[in-house]
């Protein structure tokens, strides 16, 4: 197993795209840290164009950035791989660890940021020695096969590139879309013992003072690992329907919105609900993303997420069971108040049929699955 704790800091435009290099080395420095390996991925789409083999590929930002620094490699394409009616054009050496030095992109840095217009750029500073340890950086292929399998074509390990990668490193991440994080992931898990990233959290938030960081954890599982679970799941696949169908009947949630001028809050009655029926209440995300969360016996965790955005067409609820190595949902739909008295009666009902449920089905849920330690970080994803 491979234990990961991720902190996500949403930078955004606080602070200039080529001044985040600096910070990187500033935080390396101050906790005598140092990266082995230098990663890139640069990526542009073009839209409504194919480009077929001998067909030159269009003026686009990583045909600029190539002609600035050569050393990159060379532009390679997808033919509409995972977007039937475009293309996508990029540079990486992600697949091919080419070796190429830091030194030759930081001086493009304010060009990357203001000049070749790159749909995605993407720095990657990997096998950080974290607690005296270096580990290699690995890549993660599930993406790549489901979206070659969702479009019917054969496997290609090139396809969504980018986010493959995972590992002791820091990713600097900027799109034109405005999704602009630096990603800090320390292993935490070495010779079976589990590590206190903290300090490293810390000495990155000194760095990042008005960014608040979105944490999670992340768990890569051996083939045997990933055996023993898929066998529990198998054993256990009649009693998660049985739960899902009990659930389905009880919420009655609704799959549509309502498009009709809504106003209610949501965070107020989720913490009253939250302390009512013994939740962990959590802001997951700003712009109306939440959780309400509760260990079972065996550690494992019930994890309602709630996701109303600032329309209030609806309140999108999902229900999930999850523990080390598996995340199962057990209901998902919608909730359509217009008013805060129809929210608050609602959430009430979810959270009173959950209620239910942790005293009836869950238990013979619960026990045929192994225990979860306390360091589990249960996921909105």
């Amino acid at each position: 197993m491979r234990l990961i704790k991720n902190y996500g800091f949403n930078i955004g435009t606080k602070i200039p795209f080529s001044e985040w290099a600096e910070i990187v080395h500033r935080f390396l420095s101050e906790n005598r840290l140092t990266h082995h390996t230098f990663l890139y991925h640069f990526e542009d789409l073009i839209i409504y164009r194919k480009i077929t083999d001998g067909f030159d590929i269009p003026e686009c930002g990583c045909k600029k950035l190539l002609k600035d620094c050569p050393s990159l490699g060379e532009i390679r394409h997808h033919n509409g791989k995972g977007h039937p009616q475009s293309d996508y054009v990029w540079l990486s050496n992600i697949d091919t660890e080419n070796g190429f030095s830091e030194e030759a992109i930081l001086p493009l840095m304010k060009k990357i940021h203001r000049r070749y217009g790159i749909t995605e750029n993407i720095l990657y500073y990997y096998d950080i020695d974290f607690f005296g340890f270096r580990t290699h950086f690995e890549r993660d292929y599930s993406v790549a096969r489901n979206v070659c399998n969702s479009h019917g074509i054969p496997f290609d390990p090139t396809v969504r590139m980018q986010r493959q990668p995972y590992g002791s490193g820091i990713e600097l991440h900027r799109d034109i879309l405005g999704d602009n994080y630096l990603l800090l992931s320390v292993d935490i898990m070495h010779n079976g013992e589990v590590l206190d990233a903290t300090p490293y959290y810390e000495s990155m938030q000194r760095l990042l003072p008005k960014v608040k960081p979105h944490v999670w954890l992340s768990i890569y599982l051996s083939d045997e690992e990933k055996q023993q679970i898929e066998r529990i799941d198998r054993s256990a696949s009649p009693v998660l329907e049985e739960c899902k169908a009990y659930l389905a009947n009880k919420l009655r949630l609704i799959d549509r919105q309502n498009f009709l001028s809504s106003n209610y809050s949501v965070a107020k009655p989720l913490k009253t609900l939250a302390k009512k029926y013994g939740f962990e209440y959590k802001l997951v995300w700003n712009g109306g993303v939440f959780s309400l969360e509760k260990r079972t016996t065996r550690g494992n965790v019930l994890y309602l997420g709630v996701d109303c955005g600032p329309s209030r067409y609806s309140i999108d609820v999902r229900l999930s069971f999850q523990g080390i190595g598996f995340n199962h949902i057990l209901c998902t739909g919608n909730l359509l108040p217009t008013n805060q008295q129809e929210a608050d009666a609602d959430l009430e009902d979810v959270m009173r049929v959950l209620s239910e449920f942790e005293n009836t089905l869950l238990p013979s849920l619960d026990k045929l699955y192994p225990e979860t330690p306390d360091w589990f970080i249960a996921s909105d994803n």
